[in-house]
């Protein structure tokens, strides 16, 4: 065991009650108010519920309750005295108590992991350590490395580990957001059994399954980063980046990582429609191959800036084909970690005879009909929509010689002009309730109608996707020559159908249409989310303490392209960086927004005109979201080669230098 300075006492927990929450400090036992400085405490009794499930939350409230921390200096340092009085909770690490959740994962993912057998554990953060203890169990470690900040705080969860007789736990306190500490660990010699590459040489980009990764990066509340809105993306993304230089613990070769985190803080770094794919999202998924073995239940479907970007049937539609690879695979989702999705999405396979496509409107009365069930589909309809299909049940009740099936559907204008519904019923005791049900109804189907709308200006783009695609494959000749007409037709009906959409409707089709070509076309799914080969294990919160919405996410990190340089992820990363300022951009808008004339070097990049590679032949039609890994590298390759290049621009972090001269808003319009 090593440890780096003596053993602190532990702080006791005394808590009391006061008013409607339940609030607790150090060992004077003084209970704090429900508010400070008018501003509301984060932690109270729902925020702090344990579990009699889970026996582990107890004994974790008992002992390290998180109002006996400091709060970190990290969410101190740096703040203005204004933003200080809203940093009056204490940040604690959520930790995992349920034995089962740990069990299941290593039941449905086990396979994956056995490569491991045997090897080196590196665990940031184990806390209490029933992960460690589960995964210890399954892989058999030769040494188990506990990298703990506060190991006086979980000391009588710890102890037993690393006093067991025989045990390969060795704890090293270090703290785990400092990335120096990494690499002062790997200089102390930790893994004596591992040694060191050489980053110059390729062979240090070989994948080192004697050496695991795992450990949690939840801080609760959310601990800011430096640059990052937290520290937990932070790390995330600079220990994927370390491994093209062999940093950190990559030095010992490509490492792989299991990281639990909060599956709200990480849900826009696994992109799960075309509309959230954005430059990060783009230099992760070129970076590393990453499985989402456990999610959150689906959260209600927000609408704005929080939704989704994907429509119900395009979700549907990809957790089917990932069900089937599943299968295919041997793997079985238990029962008892399903979401509702996933009972939608067999059944919508069953009826779509294994496409798992529909139609938005017909899927939206079948998710209507499964309410009325009682299977409630949280999260593939806004609950607005839920909430008026109940209205409509409790006003058909109260009101029972009304039709309110037939109030606000589309009707002739002169009739309702008229008021020929309410003729010989003028009072009537539920005709002002009925109306505002009407007028609702009403906004609902005009919605609907207007989705349906994109959609069919979306098929003809796919129409034309496909004309395009064939033309490219088709040898020069009359056939040929009808079709690039047709094409040309096409593209003519699909610029008079968007220059009739309204301005704030304009993004939608265009989406819809590149969901379902990044979701269905060669060469394959563009969003890792849309390859991936099983459904997530679905965990509740209380499963961990104190209790919140977990993921666990997998990621083995990809070699550097053979042949390439230690520097050649940041000529890709800066070259992203520009790149996708705006990822809804024609391609050659987006290159000439990074430099006058770019575009030119479309021409050296045959990727982007084969259509068995995801190309187009019409390059306004091609999107920089819906470009392949292989694209974007055939760009950089064709960038760097370029003679016409701005005077200076010759390094690999140029473009995010500029946009930082530029205030951060490098390629605005």
């Amino acid at each position: 065991m090593i440890r780096i300075r003596p053993s602190l006492p532990r702080l006791s927990t005394h808590l009391k009650r006061t008013g409607k929450a339940w609030f607790a400090n150090s060992a004077s036992g003084r209970v704090s108010k429900g508010t400070r400085d008018g501003v509301p405490m984060h932690w109270n009794k729902e925020t702090l519920a344990t579990s009699d499930k889970y026996p582990l939350s107890q004994e974790l409230f008992d002992k390290v309750h998180p109002n006996t921390e400091e709060p970190h200096r990290r969410m101190i340092k740096g703040h203005t005295r204004e933003k200080r009085k809203t940093a009056t909770s204490h940040h604690a690490r959520t930790q995992i108590v349920s034995p089962d959740l740990c069990d299941d994962v290593l039941k449905y993912y086990g396979k994956s992991l056995e490569i491991h057998k045997g090897c080196d554990i590196l665990d940031i953060n184990p806390g209490a350590g029933l992960w460690s203890q589960k995964l210890h169990a399954f892989l058999q470690p030769r040494s188990h490395v506990l990298m703990e900040p506060s190991p006086d705080r979980f000391k009588t969860f710890l102890d037993p580990l690393l006093n067991a007789p025989g045990s390969k736990y060795k704890l090293v306190q270090k703290d785990t957001i400092e990335l120096e500490q990494y690499t002062e660990m790997i200089n102390e010699g930790v893994f004596p059994d591992q040694t060191r590459v050489n980053p110059e040489d390729d062979s240090g980009q070989e994948l080192n399954t004697t050496l695991l990764v795992t450990g949690t990066l939840v801080w609760d509340p959310k601990l800011p980063g430096m640059a990052f809105d937290s520290m937990a993306k932070q790390l995330y993304n600079l220990f994927s980046s370390a491994v093209r230089s062999n940093d950190y613990f990559h030095a010992y070769g490509r490492v792989r990582t299991i990281f639990w985190v909060s599956a709200d803080d990480f849900k826009p770094i696994i992109a799960d429609s075309i509309a959230n794919f954005a430059k990060n999202n783009c230099l992760l998924e070129m970076t590393q191959s990453m499985d989402l073995i456990v999610n959150a239940p689906r959260g209600e479907r927000g609408r704005g800036k929080a939704a989704p970007g994907r429509e119900p049937q395009y979700e549907i539609e990809s957790s089917v084909r990932a069900m089937q690879r599943a299968r295919e695979s041997g793997m079985s989702l238990p029962t008892h970690r399903e979401d509702k999705i996933h009972q939608i999405a067999a059944e919508i396979e069953e009826l779509s005879n294994g496409t798992g496509r529909s139609k938005g409107s017909w899927l939206h009365d079948y998710l209507q009909a499964k309410h009325r069930e009682g299977k409630t589909p949280i999260g593939l309809l806004s609950d607005a929509q839920f909430q008026h299909q109940d209205h409509a049940i409790a006003l058909q009740k109260k009101y029972p010689d009304l039709n309110f099936e037939a109030m606000g559907n589309a009707v002739d204008p002169k009739v309702k002009r008229k008021g020929t519904f309410w003729k010989g019923k003028e009072d009537h005791p539920g005709r002002e309730e009925a109306h505002a049900f009407m007028l609702t109804k009403a906004a609902d189907r005009a919605r609907i109608a207007k989705k349906e709308h994109m959609e069919h200006i979306a098929d003809i783009g796919e129409e034309l996707y496909h004309a395009e695609c064939r033309a490219l494959r088709m040898p020069d000749g009359p056939e040929r020559g009808d079709l690039l007409k047709q094409i040309t037709d096409l593209d003519k009906q699909w610029e008079k159908l968007m220059s009739a959409v309204a301005a704030n409707y304009k993004a939608s089709p265009i989406a819809i249409l590149d969901d379902r070509i990044s979701l269905r076309f060669p060469p394959h799914s563009r969003l890792q989310w849309d390859r991936r080969p099983f459904e997530p294990l679905t965990m509740t919160p209380d499963e961990a303490w104190p209790p919140n919405r977990l993921a666990l996410i997998s990621s083995t990190p990809f070699p550097r392209p053979a042949g390439q340089t230690v520097d050649w992820h940041e000529w890709v990363h800066d070259f992203v960086y520009a790149l996708f300022t705006v990822p809804s951009r024609p391609l050659p808008e987006a290159l000439d927004k990074m430099q006058h004339g770019a575009s030119q070097i479309i021409e050296s990049c045959p990727s982007l005109t084969d259509p068995d590679k995801g190309g187009r032949m019409n390059m306004k039609h091609l999107r920089v979201r819906v470009l392949t890994a292989e694209m974007i590298e055939e760009l950089v390759r064709a960038y760097r080669d370029w003679p016409f290049k701005e005077p200076g621009s010759d390094h690999n972090k140029y473009f995010r230098w500029k946009g930082l001269n530029r205030g951060n808003d490098y390629g605005a319009s």
